[in-house]
């Protein structure tokens, strides 16, 4: 049962900040509050490990053949999405809903630039730590790597269907959740083959600053 909470929490934190209470600071604080605080409480308090310990554990090493992955897969992201919105957009999004949805979601206003500030600099960091670092160490001996890397992949896409199915046009937004699942599966294996979770970090800043390219050049 706690398995299941720990891999189902960050959609709850999403479901009860975007669904429930329709705030986007909101829900980053639900959401990166419960990605932080629950590796923090596993490592620091209850198995009393040391920083160096537990950045060794879950994979905040460096290794520079990782990086060179990480720099290249995330260019290759970056480019993928910033084409595909530039060629697509107008058929991804119907803009006046989804500038309607943003600010319902109070992703509006001077407090954009904060908003995107998080999720290039928060969001990469916490979710690699969380998905690829705190659960591939969890589950590493206890499941083979081909199960940790399906599972980890699904629930982490699982809470982006939340965010994804109201701002995608139908049926794009069912179809969007793919690449998600399928960035997961590579930054997983990276980590996996180089027991380093710095190059998954680093593509997945890439990754994200494609979205918030696409976002600020064609859909503000």
């Amino acid at each position: 049962m706690n398995l299941v909470l720990l891999f189902l929490g960050p959609t709850l934190m999403i479901f009860l900040g975007l669904q429930v209470m329709s705030s986007v600071p909101l829900t980053f604080l639900l959401f990166y509050g419960w990605l932080f605080a629950v590796p923090a409480v596993e490592w620091f308090v209850i198995r009393r490990k040391t920083r160096k310990e537990t950045f060794r554990q879950m994979g905040l090493v460096f290794n520079r053949k990782n990086v060179y992955h990480g720099v290249a897969t995330g260019l290759l992201f970056f480019l993928t999405i910033l084409l595909a919105g530039y060629f697509f957009h107008s058929f991804l999004f119907d803009h006046d809903d989804l500038q309607a949805l943003l600010a319902d979601w109070q992703f509006s206003g001077d407090l954009v630039i904060w908003l995107i500030l998080v999720l290039l600099v928060i969001n990469p960091f916490l979710e690699e730590i969380y998905w690829r670092g705190y659960f591939f160490k969890m589950l590493e001996g206890k499941r083979s790597v081909r199960a940790i890397l399906l599972l980890t992949s699904l629930f982490y896409s699982l809470y982006h269907f939340l965010s994804i199915i109201p701002l995608f046009s139908w049926p794009y937004n069912i179809m969007m959740v793919v690449p998600v699942f399928i960035a997961g599966m590579i930054w997983g294996y990276m980590r996996f083959k180089s027991n380093s979770l710095v190059g998954s970090i680093v593509s997945h800043i890439l990754a994200d600053a494609g979205i918030m390219a696409v976002y600020i050049l064609f859909l503000r």
